[in-house]
């Protein structure tokens, strides 16, 4: 008997319309022939019209309010509760994402016991949280002590980036959910340490999964070079940008994009286009 799986998507009803580019995407590209679930805080529900996704296929899974009303990120951890055990294996992906080969997760070589992401471009996990000089001068002594034990626990430890996961359900464990919720509560609101507009709730699910975790694959590219070729100067990366990659001929399964080079970002112009094209292809599935 095949394992079932299910490709988890997240937004908020500010997002939905981009939801479309990627859920189009993995169908027709990627050929996705397991289900779809898409996270929504519950604030949400009733505000857009579901019907235009579930006509489609996809299912809705309502988040409660978070501690603090973090941003729709952090409704990630709703992954990692029971309603996600009635598939076998659940492959997560952010909405800034394009395929371009068949999605194939090689699921008969993966641990039931592992979450497989793929490096966060060498970012030891200490970065995943405030560590800019900034940012750190306005810390209070609470913080700043938090934020020294860190770097020292954590300077060498590896992290990964959450726009691509996949683990089998024998993860959502009874209390993992509740230890996703002491982590917001003590990094999120107690230290304030999460990064705003950056790492966010990545930060978090990689201290409730430090050292348990393997690559997803090089076919995976979670990392933009663009960025890396930039130096991640900010005038730089909102220049227009005409991305020559073949990435299929590659053999690319998917890349995603970061948020300054967005498929919807009318600076990454060929992608652009690609972009405009599944939205009109989702309508008319």
């Amino acid at each position: 008997m095949t394992d079932s799986k299910v490709f988890v998507a997240l937004a908020d009803k500010n997002f939905l319309e981009h939801y479309k580019s990627v859920f189009f995407s993995a169908i027709t590209v990627g050929k996705w022939d397991g289900d779809f679930v898409l996270i929504v805080p519950e604030s949400d529900k009733g505000e857009f019209d579901e019907k235009e996704f579930t006509d489609k296929g996809v299912k809705f899974f309502y988040g409660e309010t978070l501690p603090g009303e973090p941003k729709p990120h952090y409704y990630k951890y709703y992954m990692w509760t029971d309603y996600f055990k009635q598939w076998d294996w659940i492959f997560y992906c952010d909405l800034d994402v394009l395929f371009f080969n068949e999605i194939e997760l090689d699921l008969k070589y993966r641990k039931k016991n592992i979450l497989y992401a793929n490096d966060c471009n060498y970012t030891p996990l200490c970065y995943q949280f405030e560590y800019r000089d900034d940012e750190v001068k306005k810390f209070n002594k609470k913080q700043l002590k938090k934020h020294d034990t860190m770097r020292e626990q954590w300077m060498s430890t590896p992290s990964f980036q959450t726009c691509f996961m996949l683990f089998h359900k024998d993860l959502i464990t009874e209390d993992k959910f509740d230890n996703f919720i002491k982590l917001h509560n003590e990094y999120y609101i107690e230290y304030e340490l999460c990064i705003e507009g950056l790492t966010e709730e990545q930060s978090i699910i990689n201290v409730e999964f430090i050292d348990n975790w393997l690559e997803l694959g090089t076919e995976w590219l979670n990392v933009y070079e663009r960025a890396n070729e930039l130096e991640w100067v900010y005038e730089e990366l909102i220049k227009p940008y005409y991305d020559e990659n073949e990435y299929k001929e590659y053999g690319v399964i998917a890349q995603h994009f970061y948020q300054f080079f967005q498929p919807w970002s009318m600076h990454n112009i060929r992608f652009y286009n690609t972009y405009r094209e599944n939205l009109k292809g989702f309508d008319e599935l």
